[in-house]
């Protein structure tokens, strides 16, 4: 029996640019925290980051207004290790929400019902992925994790 696994030439570390308040975010720095593999390339996953980067950036417009530190590294946070708690929070939530579009605009090569039942599973990944951004992005604005609003 044989099978085809597809793969891509190795991602490479691609600085991806931010507007210069948030930091800019690598392509090597996603896989590492998120564990995306090679096959999307690195043009496909600086992509990914960039449109999540513009999303991620748009969600934060009236917190950011209301700071005045030069830099997002710069707002008053607990430090992990050399690195500000809001950009560890602000990477996550990039990542997460890049992770979650690659996933979900990538279906499974085979074309079985099998193939179909993991694409299916895939999108709850995605899902999961971008729960994780939309929590990250919370704990960034010091809001809770879920608003429940009744009917």
């Amino acid at each position: 029996m044989s099978s085809f696994v597809p793969s891509g030439p190795a991602v490479a570390n691609e600085t991806v640019a931010n507007d210069g308040w948030y930091p800019d975010l690598t392509t090597k720095d996603m896989q590492a925290e998120t564990g995306q593999d090679d096959v999307p390339g690195t043009d496909r996953i600086a992509g990914a980051i960039r449109a999540a980067m513009i999303e991620t950036n748009i969600v934060l417009t009236s917190w950011r207004a209301g700071q005045t530190a030069a830099s997002l590294s710069d707002v008053v946070a607990r430090k992990y290790g050399d690195t500000s708690e809001k950009v560890l929070l602000y990477r996550t939530a990039v990542y997460a929400r890049a992770r979650s579009e690659l996933i979900s605009v990538t279906r499974d090569y085979d074309s079985t019902k099998d193939g179909h039942d993991r694409a299916d599973a895939l999108e709850k990944t995605a899902d999961d992925w971008l729960r994780q951004s939309n929590e990250a992005l919370s704990r960034l604005m010091g809001r809770p994790r879920a608003v429940v609003e009744l009917i």
